[in-house]
């Protein structure tokens, strides 16, 4: 999954740099800024450490890779023999990459040069802001808010609208069966059993810790993190032993699906 995602990004750029056209650098941004994460490398220490940087034309350069295997050959293989430091690597969120990059653009940082070597792209940090307003909070938009425009009617939100944005979190939470296990926790809802599934670690926690549910105070525990097309991969298998569906977020906002529709639209 991620040489292919990885070499998809590498075409991108490659395209973009040889024809730089409004469509190869829109397909190249919604790429990038697609991502879950990007990773920096920090020296040091100490709880405030400095972000590894380059001075490109007397300018800072904020060098920024797309994934931490990246990242970690950068530090290891030349970035660690040019500092006096350990350099340590540091996944950015990029649900926080607004406020992110407001804080780089205030410490002085001019463009973020992207995975480094052959294949690399340089971004100004303000086209940078501007690209994240224009992706980053609509592919985050609050799940909650989704789910009322979809039951309630409000506005022009439609069910696959809802559907489509859960699809595309990086990450989808479940609760272990038992502590330790890789079996999610399932139970009777709507009349029949459905595994428990959450849109944010922090819901999965209060939704564990309010059921008296041990083991789930911590991100250790009971707490399972899977990317949606794993999640599903494993709803196939429930499907085999008599799980019916999935309840997103039980609760005022929760929402159900069939877990073989929901696993045949992901086919």
């Amino acid at each position: 999954m991620v040489r292919h995602i990885h070499a998809t990004l590498n075409q991108l750029i490659e395209t973009y740099l040889s024809i730089p056209t409004a469509s190869s650098r829109q397909a190249l941004h919604e790429a990038l800024f697609g991502l879950s994460r990007w990773y920096i490398i920090q020296l040091g220490n100490c709880e405030d450490r400095p972000p590894y940087i380059e001075y490109e034309d007397g300018e800072p350069v904020l060098l920024v890779f797309t994934d931490a295997e990246r990242a970690s050959s950068a530090a290891r293989t030349w970035i660690e023999d040019r500092v006096d430091t350990h350099a340590t690597i540091e996944a950015i969120d990029l649900k926080t990459l607004p406020a992110v990059l407001e804080e780089l653009r205030e410490s002085g940082i001019v463009s973020l040069r992207f995975d480094h070597g052959p294949r690399s792209l340089l971004i100004s940090i303000e086209e940078a802001i501007d690209i994240a307003a224009n992706h980053i909070d609509q592919k985050y938009r609050d799940i909650d808010a989704l789910v009322q425009e979809a039951i309630q009617g409000m506005g022009s939100l439609e069910e696959p609208d809802l559907w489509s944005a859960v699809r595309e979190l990086p990450n989808w939470y479940l609760v272990a069966d038992v502590d330790e296990s890789e079996d999610p926790l399932v139970w009777i809802l709507h009349d029949e059993p459905c595994v428990l599934v959450f849109t944010d670690r922090a819901k999965a926690r209060s939704y564990a810790v309010e059921h008296g549910l041990e083991g789930c105070t911590t991100d250790a525990g009971r707490l399972i993190e899977v990317d949606p097309e794993r999640a599903l991969h494993c709803f196939r298998d429930l499907v085999s032993r008599g799980v019916a569906g999935a309840v997103f977020n039980d609760g005022p906002f929760g929402f159900y699906a069939s877990l073989n529709q929901l696993c045949d639209k992901a086919a």
